[in-house]
């Protein structure tokens, strides 16, 4: 199936790193895997440009997220409790999608 020219394809990565025993899960998924997704929304939702300031907890998890598409690249790195409003959507739409 072809992509019409004015879509824009997104490719997201998601890394939980660290917890008790520093263990590390990742998935992936294209925006053309999950069509019925709003990616560009959800994507657009997010606050990329906040920083967050590293937890003194060594025993939380890391968050690594990242958002590719042929015009741009966003990518954002945030403690455990971070992981709320629309990076919550965000990261259980990429695991939800990765794992069908």
């Amino acid at each position: 199936m072809r992509t019409p020219d004015r879509v824009v394809v997104w490719s997201l990565h998601v890394v939980r790193s660290g917890g008790f025993a520093g263990l590390k899960r990742e998935w992936r998924v294209s925006s053309s895997d999950a069509p019925s997704v709003d990616w560009p929304a959800i994507v657009s939702a997010c606050p990329w440009q906040k920083t967050y300031p590293p937890t003194a907890d060594r025993d939380r998890f890391v968050w690594r997220i990242e958002a590719t598409s042929s015009r741009q690249t966003r990518t954002a790195t945030l403690p455990e409790s971070a992981v709320t409003g629309p990076w919550r959507t965000l990261v259980e739409e990429v695991k939800s999608a990765a794992s069908d």
